[in-house]
């Protein structure tokens, strides 16, 4: 099931997010305005059904987000093994043509970077004499540091990932409480137009601190500042 799913927003991003969304509004829209304390109205209904819109919506994107940099580490971690494999095949003898051959099947089609890397410098090796082994070798190098260096830089902004977490989690724990203790949060939130205009700010603070945690995370990697 896990499989599919992640199939799906890996293959189908726009149209799965768009599923969740929906899914998550009517269901939010169905507690909120019809079996909430005998239903707060259509009007918490429409807000609620907004509200879980854009968080499943953006929990979808980030999880689609998640997906590709995943897949991506790998790739370059298959990259680097193919051309080192390569590499130990030219420096034992192996025909180029065929060693290329029986790499092509290992080679995993998100390492485009790489495999433009590895045509030039098996270009460089054909034009200039240049043993082919050696620039292979290095390249499996370079890709390796490469690779390293993009999980030392996942490791370092684990705790920035953990504060965004926190950042979406706490209010609606928060909201939870108050529903617990008896203060009517959801009805306050939904239905009364001072706590639609504090969700509504809420919300953009949200927004605003996410997309600050998001450059912090870009800004630390391989060619960032770290």
């Amino acid at each position: 099931m896990t499989a599919i799913a992640n199939a799906l927003i890996i293959h189908r991003p726009k149209t799965t997010a768009a599923c969740i969304a929906l899914t998550a509004a009517l269901l939010a829209a169905w507690l909120a305005g019809y079996r909430h304390q005998g239903g707060l109205g259509p009007l918490a209904a429409a807000n609620a059904a907004l509200a879980a819109a854009v968080y499943a919506a953006a929990a979808a994107i980030s999880w689609h987000r998640a997906l590709l940099r995943k897949r991506r580490r790998d790739a370059d971690r298959a990259a680097a093994d193919t051309v080192a494999y390569l590499a130990a095949d030219l420096t034992a003898g192996t025909d180029p043509a065929r060693a290329l051959a029986s790499a092509e099947p290992d080679w995993p089609a998100e390492a485009t970077a790489a495999a433009s890397r590895l045509r030039a410098a098996l270009a460089i090796a054909a034009e200039l004499g240049a043993p082919a082994a050696d620039l292979c070798r290095r390249l499996a190098e370079h890709l390796r540091e490469t690779e390293q260096s993009t999980a030392r830089a996942y490791a370092q902004t684990a705790s920035i990932r953990a504060t965004a977490a926190l950042l979406i989690a706490l209010p609606a724990v928060g909201v939870a409480f108050g529903e617990l203790l008896g203060a009517q949060a959801l009805a306050f939130l939904l239905a009364n137009p001072l706590g639609m205009a504090a969700a509504a700010t809420a919300m953009g603070l949200q927004a605003a601190g996410l997309a600050w945690t998001g450059a912090l995370i870009n800004s630390v990697g391989p060619g960032g500042a770290s």
